[in-house]
């Protein structure tokens, strides 16, 4: 690889997440309000730890009732409460995992995160004029100020700003104006999520102000057939791959996590969410939540020794964090198979025992450091 020099901030040099590669995974994405005091969800990062997990996401939703909404809220069904999150987080400390708060905005007309977007000023009719941007963002803004200040007093690690807003990521002004004002109330680590599509539309010069890089990354790791997500065909015939077999088609996805970092002023990259479901087939679009393929926990497993094994040479790359460690959310078609769950979570399932082995493998395995 030759010699590699990461950006990390001076004023985080020492700081927990830039000390050891991260092996972890997210934690209540889509919990309602109460979610984290549950007894059951109480245990769990006693769970994390005897699995190895040094690092986890804890989410929060905020709202908004369309995607075309230019208010965003806290809501008293969907919102988790700050007790519980001032809680959870004691519990994962106590438990040595670090937290990386992640609030999550959710359009409750059931859109993705991304559609969010207006167009630009409105003057078409004389005397009326619009910006639905700075209706949005401002709204957002107060939101984001409020998450920093709770993120500071609950002791959180480090916080994402934003998560897949794909529609806004062009507004660059505007993102700006929202890292100085989080900044004035946090005092960690910063970061925003972004997709494969936002850094093929936008030029994201504001990355420049953000502590390091983190990717909704789920790259396919076999030869895709589309048939089989369209009913052309069935989706268990598709084959089995060796370990092996999956590594040489992720290979050519280091060339490209490097050239991510090089854009970005070689800041180091964490996959902020990586995953697969354990259902046959899903190795060809690992982000996939409906198809129905057969119960298979061993391509699972595959895939995440793959990945790790694939990335881990790369001096960029922080780690992952799973996707995900609960599902909150009953889907009927993944608890369909006697076989087994045919969700992303990995308790109970093959991919159990590679992501331990990994978390022993990662820990205190520090990144190269630089200027």
């Amino acid at each position: 690889m030759g010699d590699i020099t990461i950006n990390i901030p001076e004023k985080f040099r020492d700081h927990a997440l830039f000390k050891e590669r991260i092996c972890g995974s997210n934690f209540g994405f889509m919990a309602k309000r109460g979610y984290y005091l549950q007894p059951e969800v109480i245990r769990q990062p006693e769970l994390m730890r005897e699995m190895g997990i040094n690092w986890v996401t804890v989410n929060m939703n905020f709202c908004q009732t369309h995607y075309y909404s230019q208010k965003v809220y806290l809501d008293f069904e969907f919102s988790t409460g700050e007790l519980e999150l001032y809680e959870i987080t004691k519990r994962l400390h106590d438990n040595g995992i670090k937290v990386l708060f992640k609030p999550c905005l959710t359009s409750l007309d059931g859109a993705w995160m991304g559609w969010v977007g207006f167009p630009d000023e409105l003057r078409q009719i004389e005397g009326v004029e619009n910006n639905y941007w700075d209706k949005w963002f401002r709204s957002f803004l107060e939101a984001e100020k409020y998450f920093a200040d709770l993120a500071q007093r609950a002791g959180m690690d480090a916080m994402i700003i934003g998560a897949e807003y794909f529609g806004t990521e062009g507004q660059d002004a505007r993102w700006r104006k929202v890292i100085e004002e989080v900044r004035k109330l946090y005092t960690g680590p910063i970061t925003y999520e972004f997709t494969c599509n936002s850094r093929k539309k936008y030029g994201l010069k504001w990355f420049d102000e953000l502590d390091f890089l983190s990717y909704s990354y789920y790259p396919p790791a076999c030869p895709v057939n589309e048939d089989y997500f369209t009913g052309k065909a069935d989706i268990n015939d598709n084959p089995d791959y060796t370990v092996e077999q999956l590594m040489q088609y992720l290979e050519s996805r280091k060339a490209r996590i490097r050239s991510i970092s090089e854009r970005f002023d070689h800041k180091p990259i964490l996959f902020t969410e990586y995953g697969v479901r354990s259902s046959h087939g899903c190795i060809m679009r690992p982000f996939e939540i409906e198809t129905k393929g057969h119960y298979d926990g061993q391509e699972q497993a595959n895939f995440m020794e793959a990945s790790f094994r694939t990335f881990h040479e790369l001096p960029e790359w922080m780690g992952l964090l799973w996707w995900k460690w609960d599902e909150t959310q009953y889907r009927p078609h993944y608890h369909a198979d006697p076989a087994g769950n045919r969700g992303f979570t990995v308790q109970g399932k093959p991919a159990e025992e590679v992501m331990r082995k990994w978390a022993a493998i990662m820990k205190n395995e520090p990144l190269l450091k630089g200027v």
